[in-house]
């Protein structure tokens, strides 16, 4: 790795909420032991077989996440097997340069967005409705948030998900606002509510651009 950029303050704060999603050890350091919290997370949440296809995807994907994320975290100075969240960070500040869109980043990183959706979309209608974006948020990512704060906070990311509803919320809208989560430097636009980072609201409205585009720098 050479290229690298100082991540924005907005940039770790929403990447925290990734890295927390991935189950961390109590030391708050993914580890050897993170993928199969997380997986086991995945699958009580999907009720996915361990032969469904999606089941068997989500494992070979982060098989891979892991394996690449360890030896990047090596790399940048990180322990064998482990990634802090310093060289968390640090491996992304080097994968972000130049990057405009999902389309710029490695193929492990690019199968992300489809699976993530996948995971929410419980009912397989290949489409995201506010009830499935509130499960998600209650079983996977905010557990210990109150119902009340989860539905006012569901209701406002899923209308900036969808433009107020404009559009609906589909793989490839969703891959959009994954891409502007990742490249975003600001609180502005969508991405922020992938992994509920909820509390930076923004006063300008988002519109998604139909069809996707590879340009979500802000």
């Amino acid at each position: 790795m050479y290229e690298s950029i100082e991540l924005s303050p907005f940039q770790k704060e929403k990447l925290l909420y990734y890295f927390k999603f991935l189950e961390p050890d109590q030391n708050n350091v993914l580890d050897s032991g993170s993928m199969s919290r997380l997986l086991e997370k995945i699958f009580k949440f999907t009720g996915w077989s361990q032969d469904d296809r999606r089941a068997i995807q989500c494992s070979e994907v982060h098989e891979a996440f892991f394996e690449i994320l360890f030896e990047k975290a090596e790399e940048s100075g990180g322990e064998h097997g482990k990634a802090s969240l310093a060289t968390w960070y640090a491996i992304w500040s080097h994968m972000l340069p130049g990057v405009k869109g999902m389309s710029g980043f490695p193929v492990w990183l690019r199968l992300m967005p489809k699976l993530l959706f996948e995971m929410i979309d419980r009912n397989g209608d290949e489409k995201i409705s506010r009830e499935e974006l509130t499960t998600y948020y209650h079983k996977l990512v905010v557990p210990n948030e109150s119902p009340e704060f989860l539905k006012q906070w569901s209701t406002t990311a899923f209308n900036q998900m969808t433009d107020n509803g404009v559009y609906q919320l589909d793989h490839q809208s969703f891959e959009q606002i994954f891409a502007n989560f990742l490249i975003g430097r600001t609180p502005y636009g969508p991405g922020k509510y992938i992994f509920g980072c909820f509390r930076h609201e923004s006063d300008l409205p988002f519109t998604l651009i139909q069809p996707a585009v590879d340009n979500l720098d802000d």
